[in-house]
């Protein structure tokens, strides 16, 4: 039997159900932005003094972005898409410009 969502049980099923509990942050996210890069800092040494760190280089990135496109993996732009990413991504960076330039002039 097919259950339809415009069924009135199901509706009042759905009302009944409690609310999930809020979650917490964990891990990463429930740490200071300081704990974090220090943390983060402590994982890029190691990675270094064990040889196990990715040393990119032009050839091996340009490689490496190639591979999606010769295998048909890589995702498809449609324009609508690329118009959203332009913007996201402009307004970050503005964002951030804004942020990076308030507290030097708070400091003079």
């Amino acid at each position: 039997m097919e259950t339809s969502h415009s069924d009135p049980r199901s509706q009042q099923l759905v009302e009944t159900l409690p609310a999930p509990p809020a979650r917490r942050p964990r891990g990463f996210a429930a740490m200071d932005p300081e704990e974090r890069r220090r943390l983060g800092s402590k994982g890029g040494r190691t990675a270094h003094e064990r040889g196990t760190a990715n040393k990119f280089t032009p050839e091996s990135a340009s490689l490496a972005g190639r591979k999606p496109h010769e295998n048909g993996t890589a995702h498809q732009w449609t324009s609508e898409e690329a118009r959203e990413a332009g913007r996201k991504g402009g307004s970050a960076l503005r964002r951030r410009r804004r942020l990076e330039a308030a507290p030097q002039s708070a400091a003079t």
